[in-house]
């Protein structure tokens, strides 16, 4: 978009003819005309003023942040975090500041270090901080840092904030292997179906019909999903709490096939990259009778009626398994993927759309 030069001199004032009013006479309007002039210079001038401000801080952050992981292994122990700045702007930083937290409970000695000298363009400081790696507890764990510098100069932004999340213990392999609940029954095996708590579940034939066969391709959200490939006795979706699934690829996009059992079937999502990176994203899919969150959810099939503890019932009713997804960053290897916390989630599939 270009900026459009207003200052005085490369104005050019209107000229068209202004007719005087009855007992207005030349010098009269010549002086209206001057005066209508300047105030058009002035506030050329104020807007010319403002417009380099604003595009300064839409300016890109130019002072780059990196953490040096822990062995966290070595629980117990006393290790050195560093923290790397380096001023890749033009201007020197000024009165840096680097304050660093850890996990809750984490001792970090001390938690802010101050850097006495000017960072001039181009260089690079450190600061190291002593962290206490307490002993910690089995199964998946995140134990996330982040550094926050503060500074004056430099790219003008003021405030830069670099996370890094370590984890211990190891994901699940695949998401089928941490299958934890029934959703899909025959008529015959309905008493095993616990989709939503109250031993109601997806009727097997209904799904089959709408194109929901065990093993079957099913597109949605612009992934090619697999429904479950198990018999409709066994366990075929995960009940979201928290969970850590191993899941590789790169793409644009990460899409859930799932429906809800609650009304707020909501949470966060957390992946991991490759490179120690992390990212979030919002789950949020309908209750599988439509009501509840997120309407605009992709209806990928659905069915009338539903397995009851007495028998088939609720024809009346459609029950729905929907595709939604987050977003990813194109350019990097995902690694692991951590469900939400929320029991009212069930995923049945997840694919990386590419």
């Amino acid at each position: 978009m270009s900026i459009e030069d207003h200052s005085p001199e490369n104005q050019t004032p209107a000229t068209a003819p202004t007719r005087a009013r009855p007992g207005m006479d030349a010098r009269a309007l010549s002086s209206t005309a001057r005066a209508l002039s300047i105030l058009v210079a002035a506030m050329a001038l104020l807007l010319g003023a403002m417009v380099p401000a604003q595009a300064a801080t839409q300016a890109p952050h130019q002072i780059d942040v990196r953490l040096t992981p822990l062995d966290l292994a070595d629980q117990d122990t006393i290790q050195t975090l560093t923290v790397t700045v380096t001023n890749s702007s033009r201007q020197a930083m000024t009165e840096t500041t680097i304050d660093l937290g850890g996990p809750a409970g984490w001792s970090i000695a001390p938690s802010q270090r101050d850097v006495a000298e000017p960072i001039a363009s181009g260089d690079t400081v450190t600061r190291s901080f002593q962290v206490r790696v307490p002993t910690l507890r089995e199964g998946f764990r995140m134990h996330p840092f982040s550094a926050t510098v503060t500074y004056g100069g430099g790219d003008g932004h003021g405030t830069v904030v670099q996370e890094k999340t370590q984890t211990t213990g190891t994901p699940v392999a695949s998401l089928e292997k941490a299958y934890n609940n029934v959703g899909a029954t025959t008529l015959d095996t309905r008493a095993e179906g616990d989709f939503d708590g109250e031993g109601n579940s997806f009727s097997a034939e209904q799904l089959s019909e709408a194109g929901l066969e065990p093993g079957a391709s099913v597109p949605g959200a612009g992934a090619e999903f697999i429904w479950p490939d198990v018999e409709a006795v066994a366990e075929d979706n995960v009940t979201a709490g928290g969970q850590a699934i191993s899941l590789a690829g790169s793409g644009s996009d990460l899409a859930f096939l799932a429906s809800g059992s609650g009304m707020s079937a909501t949470g966060t999502v957390t992946v991991f990259y490759t490179d120690g990176t992390t990212g979030t994203g919002t789950v949020s899919v309908p209750n599988w009778t439509g009501a509840g969150a997120n309407p605009d959810a992709e209806v990928v099939a659905a069915t009338s009626g539903r397995n009851t503890p007495d028998g088939y019932g609720n024809e009346n009713g459609t029950y729905s398994v929907y595709a939604v997804s987050i977003p990813l960053e194109e350019d990097k290897e995902l690694e692991t993927v951590v469900l939400p916390g929320n029991g009212s989630i069930h995923v049945f599939d997840m694919q990386v759309v590419g």
